[in-house]
């Protein structure tokens, strides 16, 4: 998770433990009413849950982003971490790249129900698990704008054998940063190529893609705990120039594809052990057959 935030502000302060056990129910219960919401919605034709959908595998979904999707009449809700260690800092004006080891790995789980949350019960099993470290350098090019090429490989599971895959991909990334309607903003340019080469029957996938995304966070005058109630609305385009022929990836074919939504957090935000607590929001994704509704779980890109 990624932070649209001004080099050296602070992120996080220390939070209490009876408020950290009362932001986690809070947000598990937005989170409860969000899902059903986004559920409702597809249910309904040309959605994810669209019949005519056939979702094999899950080999890119730390590409496609963190959320709960809903697709042929199932749930799959995915999360992906990206821990790292800096080796090195980036010097400041376009100097020495910082360099830093990722190691992001993607967590699946199929047709859990988020209402078993409020009775306790967790998911019994992992429908698919990815790892896929690499190592990404920083070029500080000013205190708004930072460039981020990097490298990454690893594989990924799932409960079927066939769909296991070796995974790959490579980019850059530009994140710059900026201040408009006493908010602040972040605007996303990452180009990227990604593949998986399947240990079963099914062929190798790759797409090329080039994305941007921009939120505005901005808080409100409503506070809870000494945190501010933060809003942010974003926007996303991609540009698929090549792309998997069918929806068994879950990436659509079509070439433009959009997505706009709404992010619900807190400032500074609510952390357990040491964690920061994910934001919440929900967002509708324009891309042909697989268009439809996203609960968005951290980040919204």
């Amino acid at each position: 998770m990624r932070l649209g935030l001004r080099r050296g502000e602070s992120l996080l302060d220390s939070a209490q433990a009876e408020g950290t056990v009362r932001a986690l129910t809070a947000t598990w219960l937005c989170a409860l009413a969000l899902t059903r919401a986004a559920s409702t919605c597809a249910a309904n034709p040309g959605t994810f849950g669209s019949a005519d959908t056939q979702y094999a595998n899950y080999a890119f979904a730390s590409e496609i982003g963190s959320g709960v999707y809903e697709i042929s009449g199932s749930v799959i809700t995915v999360y992906t971490f990206e821990p790292g260690y800096t080796l090195r800092r980036a010097e400041p004006n376009g100097g020495r790249p910082g360099i830093r080891l990722i190691f992001p790995f993607t967590v699946g789980f199929f047709n859990f129900d988020t209402k078993d949350l409020i009775h306790l019960e967790l998911p019994h099993s992992i429908g698919a698990l990815s790892f896929e470290p690499g190592v990404e350098l920083d070029y500080w090019m000013n205190d708004a704008w930072d460039l981020y090429p990097y490298v990454k490989a690893g594989g990924t599971a799932a409960s079927s054998s066939q769909v296991n895959a070796i995974i790959w991909g490579a980019g850059i990334r530009s994140d710059y940063r900026f201040d408009a309607l006493e908010g602040a903003g972040l605007w996303r340019s990452q180009f990227n190529y990604a593949g998986a080469h399947y240990h079963g029957e099914f062929p190798d996938q790759s797409f090329t893609r080039l994305r941007n995304g921009a939120e505005l966070r901005r808080s409100l005058n409503l506070t809870w705990h000494s945190r501010a109630l933060q809003l942010a609305p974003y926007g996303i385009v991609d540009v698929y120039f090549t792309a998997p022929s069918g929806p068994d990836s879950g990436i659509a074919p079509r070439t433009l594809q959009f997505e706009l939504g709404l992010m619900l957090g807190f400032s500074p935000q609510w952390q357990l052990f040491g964690v920061s607590l994910p934001r919440l929001g929900i967002g509708y994704r324009d891309a042909g057959v697989l268009s439809g509704w996203r609960l968005v779980l951290g980040d919204p890109f």
